[in-house]
């Protein structure tokens, strides 16, 4: 069953629609926003051999002109060396300001796509198609993209809404454990800051393993809901959307002080919860009931408790 929510913002409001096998339905979907003939997908080799001529062939279908531009898979190349191999193929393809880059992978992919598409020609059309749990229910929302500054994370960037944002949760068959484990931590972060039913939910869940295709999908769901209603009422960060950072502060530190290599964005997220959790109920602005519930949980759905010791 498709699900469809709408992300409400002054300039440009668009759909985030869910729904398995929607990966075969990209070219379909593009076709109805009146978008121009030519796409360029950006990937990482691994996303692409996987997921990749399917996208290439729903756009051709649709009668787009699609090319791909592949780039190295991981944090540590998120820099401007990556958005300028962007560039070239955008100059070699001749896209123009009616084209569209689409980000078909994580939200590395997704943040340096859109970073590209928010300066090429000065910002053309932007999709997003998320093929990781964290993208799907995080990076893939809100216009925020970037890259990396050797001094700090995301320091480089621009607000870019995406013209359409299409989740299929089938994909997540093929993401390793570890990746599909950490990316939770952002699930339980909208459980703390805004969507207390699904905190309890996710409290009730059992292995993540054997989580049903239907359950899956109402957690992206959730999750997607949540974010959609703070980005549409403060878009760009002037003080509500700030919530969504929660974990972020310290997490950006950790993923930073360890250049990218020992643990991985959901991981340090979680790090950072559980550090923000333990600040807070010192500072008596939180209880301890609650820091422990939230503890207990990162623990049994991230597998993180040889960095939780707080």
């Amino acid at each position: 069953m498709e699900v469809v929510i709408k992300v409400e913002i002054p300039d440009q409001s668009y759909d985030i629609a869910i729904a398995p096998q929607i990966l075969d339905q990209v070219g379909h979907r593009l076709s109805q926003l009146s978008l121009g003939q030519k796409v360029l997908v950006v990937s990482n080799p691994k996303i692409f051999q996987l997921y990749g001529q399917r996208v290439i062939n729903s756009l051709h279908q649709a009668g787009f002109i699609a090319h791909s531009c592949l780039l190295p898979a991981g944090e540590r190349y998120k820099n401007l060396n990556s958005i300028q191999k962007i560039y070239h193929t955008a100059l070699e393809q001749r896209l123009e300001r009616s084209s569209t880059i689409l980000a078909l992978g994580g939200g590395v992919v997704g943040d340096m796509a859109g970073f590209a598409a928010a300066t090429w020609l000065r910002g053309i059309n932007f999709v997003q198609v998320p093929t990781t749990l964290l993208a799907m229910v995080d990076a893939s929302i809100g216009g925020k993209t970037g890259v990396n500054h050797p001094q700090g994370k995301n320091l480089i960037g621009a607000f870019h809404q995406p013209r359409l944002v299409l989740i299929d949760p089938e994909v997540l068959s093929s993401l390793p454990k570890r990746e599909f484990r950490s990316a939770m931590a952002e699930v339980i972060k909208y459980g703390v800051i805004w969507d207390e039913e699904l905190f309890y939910d996710l409290e009730s869940l059992q292995k993540l393993e054997s989580l049903s295709l239907e359950v899956l999908q109402t957690i992206i769901v959730r999750s997607c809901q949540a974010k959609a209603e703070v980005v549409s009422k403060d878009e760009k960060e002037s003080g509500l959307r700030a919530i969504l950072n929660y974990g972020h502060t310290i997490g950006h530190a950790v993923e930073s002080l360890t250049k990218y290599r020992v643990v991985n964005h959901g991981e340090a997220v979680a790090i950072g919860m559980a550090a923000a959790g333990a600040i807070a109920t010192r500072l008596n602005l939180w209880q301890n009931s609650s820091q422990y519930r939230q503890l207990e949980l990162i623990k049994k759905l991230t597998y993180l408790r040889q960095f939780l010791r707080v």
